[in-house]
């Protein structure tokens, strides 16, 4: 269980943002192939840790971070999967007693896992062809959801946070890396810089990427890692005095593009508003 000083708080600033992280850097995602590489450079994936006795127990380190959630005989659901990398790599974590489920909306993506899966004879791993908005799943059915550089792409995104809080069981842990500001960037700066990770185009303020959280029900939890986002020169000089550059590159300013890990978790119970059988729940 997180721990109470952790209860869930809007950010509105560097400092608040950085104050129950974990770890602090200044992470490059200057070409495509290192985004690729690195769930589109939205931090490590680093998810804390947790174990059926809602108790902290000590990090693996040999673990990746992105993996650090997971327990053995866990079951994981990711919200866009894609070609289904990272759910077979869950998978060995969590180990035959545990079951992982990738959701993507591209057939091809649900294909090509499918396949790779079928060549590796992994069992416990399952890819299910769906809209992350309406996903193919029970209520409270995963000890641990989590999606990398997926939320800032969706068109509603409280509903996809309504669907994580539907789908996480009871004391059970959503984990979402992806791309925010605390001030606003220049129209054109973010355009270009989604050319380099298309999840920047949806980046918000940080306070309103958490209140998406906050409102389905999640009362616990935060910002558990940031990383500030080094742009190539060649692009911020097209768009900013040198000034605004040495800031949009200092961990310690408010200016610039941050990737952070969001960590959040379910409540014991829930309240009329925002159960997750509620038919009315945040109906647009």
């Amino acid at each position: 269980m997180l721990q109470s000083e952790s209860e869930f708080h809007l950010t509105h600033s560097i400092e608040e943002l950085k104050t129950d992280i974990m770890e602090v850097e200044v992470k490059s995602i200057e070409n495509k192939d290192k985004v690729k590489n690195s769930a589109c450079g939205c931090g490590s994936g680093g998810c804390g840790s947790h174990s059926g006795g809602h108790e902290h127990p000590q990090t693996d380190t040999n673990l990746p971070s992105r993996f650090q959630l997971l327990q053995e005989g866990d079951r994981v659901v990711e919200f866009g999967s894609g070609t289904g990398i990272e759910c077979i790599s869950a998978a060995g974590v969590v180990g035959p007693t545990g079951k992982v489920i990738g959701i993507d909306i591209s057939e091809q993506n649900i294909n090509t896992a499918r396949g790779m899966l079928d060549s590796m004879k992994v069992s416990n791993v399952e890819f299910r062809l769906g809209d992350i908005e309406a996903a193919p799943l029970p209520d409270e059915y995963a000890n641990v959801v989590y999606a990398s550089c997926v939320f800032n792409l969706q068109t509603n995104k409280q509903k996809v946070a309504d669907e994580m809080y539907r789908v996480v069981d009871h004391s059970g842990y959503v984990c979402v890396s992806d791309f925010v500001i605390i001030n606003d960037i220049p129209e054109e700066l973010r355009k270009e810089a989604s050319a380099i990770a298309g999840c920047i185009a949806g980046a918000e303020k940080a306070d309103v990427f958490m209140s998406y959280f906050q409102k389905t029900g999640f009362t616990q939890g935060g910002i558990v890692e940031v990383n500030k986002v080094e742009l190539p020169t060649e692009l911020l000089e097209k768009y900013l005095d040198a000034d605004m550059i040495k800031k949009y590159n200092d961990i310690n300013s408010d200016e610039g593009i941050f990737s952070v890990v969001l960590v959040v978790e379910k409540p014991e119970t829930c309240n009329a508003e925002t159960c997750c059988h509620n038919a009315d729940k945040h109906k647009n």
